[in-house]
């Protein structure tokens, strides 16, 4: 029986779809909208710039072109035959933190799978990169059956060596910055994370992705992370620094529990304002058993 730490090549390979495996509530949201989201799309290449003409989308104007031109122009894109779709996927040491249930991190690689079998059966290419370490492991696009199994691959590597590492000097704003850079025009980006480490910067590019991009992320958090409950005291350690927290103080539990609803809610909030579809999942509510098709 799977015991929510270990991880097994076989669960990576036989994950279900994306809207079996996360929770039934999040499925069924409607300020989420995963299943709409869902719905196959294509990537966008830009072709040529014409005179602006009436009923063109606004958001296509090239400012550029315009202002030396005195008049309007747009770009034309035309359609390409597939898309990139690339999976960031977070195994910073806080991601392999879980009070019951299953670690943060577990659950994580099952949705980068999951996400990488959804773009092969759409036809579409599947690229990545894993956050691990002060170096990424990085996975170029590919749309035949090798390269999504050398990707699921990378995934299980990775996620049985973060379970040992401890240098994570590479973060996820990184991983947006990188890609930012050197993805095509209407790739899709599959981020998956508890979006701890974004400081504004990352913020700030993480919009800047989703303006030339399709953008979905993957809230993950253990319900430890909001609220106290029970009484007694337990060992917490983060992957950075460690110490305990107790149910003793009545003030302490208030306090945390302030503080970690406010960060959830704040985070979900902001991956809502930042991408097409933020999807926020407690790990601790999720069915290890329910993992595999």
């Amino acid at each position: 029986m799977p015991n929510g730490i270990e991880l097994t090549f076989e669960e990576l390979l036989q994950v279900p779809p994306l809207t079996q495996l996360l929770p039934n509530t999040m499925v069924a949201s409607q300020r989420y909208g995963l299943l709409r989201a869902m719905s196959k799309g294509r990537g966008m290449e830009f072709s040529e710039v014409r005179a602006y003409l009436p009923g063109d989308d606004i958001r296509n104007i090239d400012w550029r072109i315009t202002a030396r031109m005195g008049r309007p122009y747009t770009k034309m894109f035309r359609e390409e035959r597939d898309r990139n779709v690339y999976i960031i996927l977070d195994l910073d040491p806080a991601m392999y933190f879980g009070s019951q249930g299953q670690l943060k991190a577990r659950f994580a690689s099952l949705i980068a799978a999951s996400c990488a079998w959804q773009a092969f059966n759409m036809k579409d290419k599947v690229g990545g990169l894993i956050i691990l370490g002060d170096t990424p492991i990085r996975h170029q696009p590919g749309g035949v059956r090798k390269d999504v199994l050398a990707w699921i691959q990378k995934v299980y590597d990775a996620y049985e060596l973060g379970l040992r590492r401890t240098d994570f000097s590479f973060t996820i704003g990184d991983a947006i910055k990188l890609l930012n850079s050197r993805a095509r025009p209407g790739s899709v980006f599959h981020i998956i994370s508890d979006f701890y480490r974004l400081d504004d910067t990352a913020w700030l590019y993480l919009r800047r992705l989703n303006k030339s991009h399709t953008v979905r992320t993957y809230q993950v958090y253990d319900h430890l992370e909001m609220c106290i409950e029970g009484k007694g005291t337990v060992g917490i350690n983060t992957g950075y620094n460690h110490g305990y927290i107790s149910s003793i103080n009545s003030d302490f539990v208030e306090s945390y529990k302030r503080i970690g609803v406010h960060r959830i809610h704040n985070i979900d909030k902001m991956l809502s304002e930042s991408s097409q579809r933020n999807v926020c999942i407690d790990v601790s509510e999720t069915a290890i058993n329910n993992t595999k098709k």
